[in-house]
């Protein structure tokens, strides 16, 4: 089975979790190549296996004008009533601004490039990662390819579901991989009750080693928060909460991984709290030195205003680390209330955030038991290996029920009866 692996608003080599998915459906036998709205650039693949697999996606944008103009043409040439179906149904519902419809145009003349490739190699269906602009694309070019489209949602396109048109693109799915409960819950409300059946929990999994071990380091006082500098993320809050330990004489040293938007002002946050020897920022690093900072880190903290189900927050379980996070989407499901793998407080309460690091801080037996419970629930729910076995068979299922739809195989099994 050949399927198109599509990246939503980053590369697919940006998303070190989309990565490892990718390679573990390969192993699980799935001919599956990795394709990219925008062309990967150096600061997106980060370590080898990044830059090895950045080498072979690949990007919709900038076009190679030819390649681009000869698509539009076979498009018209080939497939004329469903192409002007396509762009009927991309650009002119109700409620669409002039600026959206024109998002949208642009939507379908890189969905025709993306069909050409689809339909000339022979793909049997399409992939995206998130229900964002990538999966735009992708949907309009599974329907002018005439193969299934699916997409996995994690959780902040969920705070823009009319906006990226979620129950429409559920409507024209064959399946929707929900990598938390929460999620699924959101996608319910929005859809009608016959599209229901087509979401599926599927965790984002991550790999779980059986030689790891909870960690139990009575010197470590390293509080690690790796995620991108963005407002949904709350780094603002995580250093008010710091700046409440620095006044109580609590003794730490906390590590922020990862570059965006916010940067700037988090720095400017950082000079006015007086927090600079006690918060490094690193920006961008690849996967294998994150995980040299996991091993030297006593806890893993997010302090997110939205989340799916934080990858972040199961590595660090994985990992055999103690974490601290707040109470929002699919945190819960992760770091499970009354399961005492982890501690998760109030969205938007310094204090209360303050004090759950505190208490993993100075209490090293809770910290301990917090982590060890914490890598058995990872191991039993959220590991990639079953994850990845899991979405292998609804796309094979998938592929099945689609060959018994096609008209071809009505007419024959009409001809045959």
């Amino acid at each position: 089975m050949k399927v198109a692996y599509l990246a939503s608003r980053y590369p697919t080599v940006s998303h070190t979790f989309i990565m490892r998915e990718v390679l573990q459906l390969r192993a699980a036998g799935l001919d599956l190549a990795t394709m990219s709205v925008r062309r990967p650039t150096a600061d997106d693949a980060l370590g080898a296996q990044a830059q090895a697999e950045a080498r072979t996606t690949r990007w919709l944008v900038p076009p190679r004008l030819g390649e681009f103009f000869f698509a539009q043409l076979w498009t018209v040439l080939t497939r004329p009533v469903l192409s002007v179906r396509t762009i009927f149904f991309a650009v002119l519902k109700s409620g669409l601004t002039l600026r959206r419809r024109f998002v949208w145009l642009c939507y379908f003349g890189e969905a025709v490039l993306l069909a050409r490739w689809l339909v000339d190699e022979g793909f049997d269906h399409i992939h995206c990662h998130f229900g964002n602009s990538g999966s735009s694309t992708g949907m309009l070019a599974a329907r002018l390819a005439r193969i299934p489209f699916s997409m996995t949602i994690h959780g902040s396109e969920l705070l823009e579901m009319p906006k990226h048109r979620l129950p429409e693109k559920v409507a024209q799915a064959a399946f929707v991989s929900c990598v938390s409960k929460y999620g699924r819950s959101q996608l319910m409300m929005a859809c009608p009750t016959e599209d229901w059946n087509k979401l599926h929990i599927v965790r984002c999994g991550v790999p779980v080693k059986s030689d790891m071990t909870a960690k139990r380091d009575n010197a470590l006082r390293h509080v690690l928060c790796v995620a991108r500098l963005s407002p949904e993320k709350g780094h603002l809050l995580l250093l008010e909460a710091l700046a409440i330990l620095r006044a109580e004489g609590v003794d730490f040293h906390c590590t922020f991984v990862g570059d965006g938007p916010l940067r700037g002002q988090i720095e400017r946050r950082l000079s006015d709290l007086r927090l600079a020897e006690w918060v490094t920022l690193t920006g961008s690093v690849e996967p294998a030195r994150v995980d040299e900072m996991y091993q030297s880190s006593h806890v893993v903290v997010l302090a997110s205003f939205s989340e799916g189900v934080p990858i972040v927050l199961m590595e660090a379980m994985a990992r055999g680390l103690a974490v601290v996070a707040t109470r929002v989407g699919g945190v819960s499901e992760l770091v499970e209330d009354g399961a005492s793998c982890g501690l998760v407080v109030p969205p938007g309460d310094a204090e209360a955030l303050a004090q759950a690091l505190r208490t993993v801080l100075e209490d090293k037996e809770l910290a301990f038991r917090l982590a060890s419970n914490g890598q058995k629930r990872v191991r039993e729910e959220f590991n990639l290996e079953n994850s990845a076995s899991q979405l292998a068979s609804l796309f094979r299922s998938t592929r099945r029920r689609f060959a018994l739809e096609s008209p071809m195989v009505k007419k024959q099994t009409s001809a045959s009866a």
